[in-house]
């Protein structure tokens, strides 16, 4: 608790479209979001780039930049938040001071590796349709960790293009399956808000596994006397 209590000593407000780094900005911080959204976004192509990873309130930036001296990849808040900004050399710290704290971070990026690759799998492999309802549920599953929203309404701070940026679809696509959506009863939107009304028939229909849900510690090292 001490250990956590420094990483999220030195709070800042972040404005909304601000970068956090640019693409080939020397990797120095991690991130513990403490409120606010925030995105990491591709280089542009043919002047768009790509929404790459999503964070939510609670999660810790910077974990899969740690093996790099420099960012691949253009880091933005997607809203008004809060980050604390610690150096990366305090992960060294963390390993011989924290180390069960240690043993949950590792947890927590392996679990980001398996979302992953469930995005993989969407992307190249599931209909346009499913993958809209992957991202919705993944969201609300990853959102009940951190308590955030109203049991199955969330906030979406997304436009229709950004979601398209995410998810390989164009603007009036994305727009289309909103809709259906709607129609059939399994969503409510009320803008920038969504409540899932059918969370179990739709993960259901895309065979989704809660994979955010619990953790194993059972290989944690024994916490200090």
């Amino acid at each position: 608790m001490a250990f956590v209590a420094r990483m999220e000593r030195n709070e800042r407000f972040v404005s909304s479209g601000q970068a956090l780094h640019e693409i080939g900005d020397p990797v120095q911080n991690l991130y513990v979001l403490k409120y606010g959204w925030a995105v990491v976004r591709s280089a542009e192509v043919r002047g768009r780039s790509q929404i790459l990873r999503i964070y939510l309130p609670g999660e810790v930036i910077g974990l899969a930049e740690v093996g790099r001296g420099e960012a691949l990849h253009r880091l933005v808040m997607q809203t008004d938040g809060t980050v604390c900004p610690f150096p990366r050399t305090a992960i060294a710290e963390m390993f011989k001071e924290a180390p069960r704290l240690s043993a949950l971070l590792t947890s927590i990026s392996s679990l980001d590796q398996l979302s992953l690759r469930q995005r993989v799998v969407a992307l190249s492999r599931m209909t346009a349709e499913h993958r809209m309802i992957e991202f919705l549920i993944t969201l609300r599953d990853r959102l009940d960790i951190a308590r955030v929203g109203n049991n199955n309404r969330f906030q979406l701070p997304f436009s229709q293009s950004e979601i398209g940026d995410f998810l390989g679809l164009t603007p009036v696509y994305v727009n289309k399956l909103m809709r259906k959506l709607r129609e059939e009863g399994r969503i409510e939107v009320d803008r920038p808000y969504v409540r899932i009304l059918d969370r179990e028939g739709m993960e259901r229909q895309v065979g989704y596994s809660r994979i955010f849900d619990s953790i194993d510690t059972s290989w944690f090292p024994p916490a200090a006397a």
